[in-house]
């Protein structure tokens, strides 16, 4: 790992602890571990189920996308899908990105430069939770504080610069490569020709809705279903702790927090995601502080065990090695 991401990572865990700090002395907790004691096992389970199911369903998404490039087990995909999403957890600097493309190097021979497009593809989907979240708002009793309304601005401007980016490779590639190309005369003289290669098979790679509408409409739809698998965990999570509530206004609140993830974030979301709760379901929704910081601070235990349980075993049977490359800061390249 070199200097900067180490820094990055001081910087973001110095913040993290700064946020819980903050949040333990905002909470009343003796209110929020009489929470605790309410929580019925069984509706967890099912609310774990869903939550894996959410990623093993966006997994086949990303394998669809996938296969205009290569196909790979549906069951490898899921794997690598999840030993990505670890790094990306733990090390928010977006090295399981590569992680995901390394592992169909390592297992299936194809190049990284062939497969990151998918990986970015796959991603720009997830962003379209910013559309189902704007279509709820009418439908729902919700204050658009200040801090949730520069929420809401800074995630749409992120769906429109994948979205852009998506649209123009497919109908203007020519115009991707010329704007790509001014980054490139940044770059130092004898790297220029093989990231300009790269650059090239990238934007191509961008393409790969041009002439197949089904597939477009199945990613679409394996979307929809992610989304809705999302807001349905949480709803049980909430059912769990005897917490009535509007399952549209769960499903509103969990996408915001989930598209949260696009923006900058301390390791393993390590108090910001107690402060979404806070600032989208107490002070949007009205939800009282405790019961809000309860079913986040639980939830928040609960996906670290699932995607560290989900997470370890992809490495163990997908390849570990690219883990000891990133913290010996060597380069993961194709």
């Amino acid at each position: 790992m070199n200097k900067r991401n180490k820094l990055v990572l001081l910087l973001g865990g110095i913040l993290g602890l700064a946020l819980i700090i903050l949040w333990l002395n905002f909470v009343p907790l003796d209110e929020v571990v009489g929470y605790f004691r309410e929580i019925k096992p069984g509706f967890v389970i099912l609310a774990s189920v869903c939550y894996l199911f959410a990623y093993f369903v966006r997994s086949l998404r990303w394998n669809l996308i996938l296969r205009n490039t290569v196909r790979i087990p549906v069951k490898d995909s899921w794997l690598y899908a999840m030993g990505g999403n670890l790094v990306n957890y733990l090390i928010p600097i977006r090295a399981g990105e590569l992680v995901k493309t390394w592992f169909i190097k390592k297992n299936h021979h194809v190049g990284m430069a062939q497969t990151l497009p998918s990986v970015f593809i796959d991603k720009t989907f997830d962003t379209l939770g910013i559309v189902s979240v704007l279509i709820l708002i009418p439908f729902l009793t919700i204050r658009i504080n200040l801090a949730l309304g520069i929420l809401l601005l800074l995630l749409g401007l992120v769906f429109l610069l994948s979205a852009s980016i998506l649209l123009l490779a497919a109908w203007r590639k020519d115009m991707v490569i010329s704007l790509l190309a001014v980054f490139l005369r940044l770059c130092p003289k004898r790297i220029r020709p093989r990231l300009e290669g790269f650059m090239r098979q990238f934007v191509a790679g961008l393409n790969l809705f041009e002439h197949k509408p089904l597939m477009l409409v199945g990613a679409l739809l394996l979307t929809g279903f992610g989304i809705f698998l999302d807001g349905l965990y949480f709803y049980l999570l909430f059912v769990s702790f005897g917490i009535e509530f509007s399952f549209l206004m769960v499903l509103f609140g969990y996408t915001l927090i989930n598209l949260s993830y696009a923006l900058p974030q301390p390791p393993a979301q390590l108090g910001s995601n107690e402060w979404m709760m806070i600032i989208i379901f107490s002070l949007g929704f009205s939800l009282t502080k405790s019961s809000a910081s309860a079913i986040m601070a639980f939830a928040h235990i609960l996906t670290a065990f699932l995607m560290g349980v989900v997470g370890t075993a992809a490495f163990a049977i997908s390849g570990y090695e690219v883990v000891q490359m990133i913290f010996k800061g060597e380069k993961i390249d194709g």
